[in-house]
């Protein structure tokens, strides 16, 4: 598919989502530039990540429970439109290369797992430039040192936000993935790395 096709057929889907849409696509291309990472894949991954944002819960809903696993509807809505995404992609666009789908499936909940590709999406859908929530200068700063620790910085900041609005349907790879990558990077690395940018 060509990135322009992409950016095309995502304006038409849902206009008022297009600037975040764009942003987080040329998030994705200036980290897949700066780390040496397939460009096109993180350009499409961007484009498509949304897909299924503002599909109507009880069409997502039939979705999980026909094609998908159903244990998903245990939480939060929010969190759907990951998992449907990576379906209706291949469904409707016939993207069948894995490292797109996944990118788009864990773009949510993040995965312990992630390849390269799927952890600037889910760092470039939180950081890119139209976001204004609290903490996004510090992951913006952190995902400058790697994607690892990008993705840790990203993974507290989700993680912390839902404990605080006391969320009870927490995915559980939201938390995995939090807890996998503070384990990769070390708690004490990453105390010194936060002491170090405090403030942002």
């Amino acid at each position: 598919m060509d990135i322009y096709e992409a950016l095309e057929i995502i304006k038409k889907k849902d206009q008022l989502r297009f600037p975040h849409v764009y942003g987080t696509y040329e998030k994705a291309r200036e980290l897949a530039n700066y780390y040496h990472v397939d460009e096109y894949k993180a350009s499409i991954s961007a484009i498509l990540h949304d897909y299924a944002k503002n599909e109507p819960l009880d069409k997502m809903k039939e979705i999980i429970n026909n094609y998908l696993d159903p244990e998903l509807l245990k939480y939060d809505p929010v969190v759907y439109h990951g998992e449907v995404g990576s379906y209706l992609i291949h469904k409707d666009l016939g993207i069948k290369d894995q490292d797109i789908i996944d990118a788009v499936k864990y773009h949510v909940t993040g995965h312990p797992d992630m390849n390269d590709i799927a952890k600037i999406i889910y760092i470039a859908d939180y950081t890119e430039n139209g976001r204004r929530h609290p903490g996004v200068n510090f992951c913006r700063e952190l995902s400058k040192i790697s994607l690892d620790i990008g993705v840790l910085a990203v993974s507290e900041g989700t993680y912390q936000y839902l404990i605080n609005s006391n969320n009870k349907s927490i995915h559980p790879l939201t938390k995995e993935t939090y807890h996998s990558f503070l384990k990769k990077v070390g708690v004490k690395e990453y105390e010194s790395i936060k002491n170090r940018y405090k403030g942002l």
